[in-house]
């Protein structure tokens, strides 16, 4: 088979999804279950867009089969996976990760991803916005003004809506701020390069890591306050290339350093890298921090895997991947994720 295709067999009352993802796109058969999906024909805009170091860009053209069996959803959460091989978020129940839904509608190039206040939400570099979701199968809200090529999202604890924007191939990328439920930018920040990733402390400060525009070299800075007035301060830390962020509850701030290959922990005051997260990744391009903080969850660009880490320990808990329904796993958070 040199297209990828997708089919959907009914085995005693059980969907069972079988999906052979390519780099042009897949066409896929009707969801056996409300709000399953598999990516329809289409080709995807460059991959460069995406935020991905460009080191491994090439790694991502090609994806496994998937199958996929569902089971019933949780009381205990779920995790949500952006999923680029089959251009869909999975649903994992977690713990057991197994695979519950695919989240179809609204999902164009999902990137990182985010849940707060009982809301999901995904950034989509290719479809150029981010959706908001309250279940599994309706977009609650879609944010899209001002944004150019959106490859991160976080929401602060008032509800307000950051968005990272790459700005490829121009690299003049920027942090937007909206209120919730408000499609009107309230501020915007460029750093000075690509911003591949943003998070927001608890008394409001925003962070963003950025890579220059000859991508030689990621740095992050620091908006206290706030974006209003854009009063940046740059951190006496250098990445090799940019990745996804997160804050812990002790305002240690993790980011995906993707070249190194490693997942930085950094404690206050920010001025050096404290040590690293786990091992053994390829290409780190997001990564979440679960509400208890027991958890990380960092998704490798590569592997296409998601590593779940015990934390802060690092020590790896599961990764999932094909066997759990995943093609090509961009950016994992969990139901009940962690918000400073």
């Amino acid at each position: 088979m040199n297209k990828a295709a997708a089919l959907t067999v009914a085995v005693a009352g059980i969907a069972v999804i079988t999906v052979l993802s390519a780099c042009s796109g897949s066409t896929g058969s009707t969801p056996a279950f409300p709000g399953a999906s598999v990516s329809q024909g289409r080709t995807f805009p460059d991959l460069a867009r995406s935020g991905a170091s460009p080191k491994f860009l090439q790694s991502a053209r090609s994806h496994a089969i998937v199958s996929r069996t569902r089971v019933k959803p949780a009381a205990g959460g779920e995790l949500y996976v952006s999923d680029f091989g089959t251009n869909d978020v999975d649903v994992l129940k977690n713990n057991t990760w197994g695979y519950i839904a695919g989240i179809k509608n609204g999902v164009n190039g999902p990137d990182g991803n985010w849940y707060a206040h009982g809301k999901f939400y995904v950034a989509n570099y290719a479809g150029v916005n981010i959706a908001e979701y309250a279940d599994y199968y309706n977009i609650f809200f879609t944010y899209n003004a001002g944004m150019i090529d959106p490859v991160d999202v976080t929401v602060d604890k008032h509800g307000n809506v950051f968005e990272a924007d790459y700005d490829y191939p121009y690299y003049n990328g920027f942090v937007n701020e909206y209120a919730q439920e408000s499609n009107t930018v309230m501020a915007s920040c460029a750093p000075g390069g690509g911003v591949e990733g943003v998070a927001v402390d608890k008394h409001g400060n925003v962070f963003a890591d950025y890579n220059n525009s000859s991508l030689t070299a990621g740095y992050i800075v620091e908006y206290t306050g706030g974006l209003a007035g854009c009063h940046a301060t740059t951190l006496p830390i250098t990445l090799t290339f940019a990745g996804g962020m997160a804050f812990d509850k002790h305002g240690n701030l993790i980011v995906c350093d993707q070249n190194a290959p490693a997942v930085d922990v950094i404690a206050p005051p920010y001025t050096s890298i404290t040590r690293t997260l786990g091992s053994g990744f390829s290409d780190p391009f997001h990564v979440t921090i679960n509400k208890k903080n027991s958890r990380a969850y960092v998704a490798d660009y590569v592997t296409g895997q998601v590593y779940v880490l015990k934390y802060p320990s690092g020590k790896t808990v599961a990764t999932l991947g094909t066997s759990n329904g995943i093609s090509a796993a961009w950016s994992a958070v969990d139901s009940d994720n962690f918000v400073p």
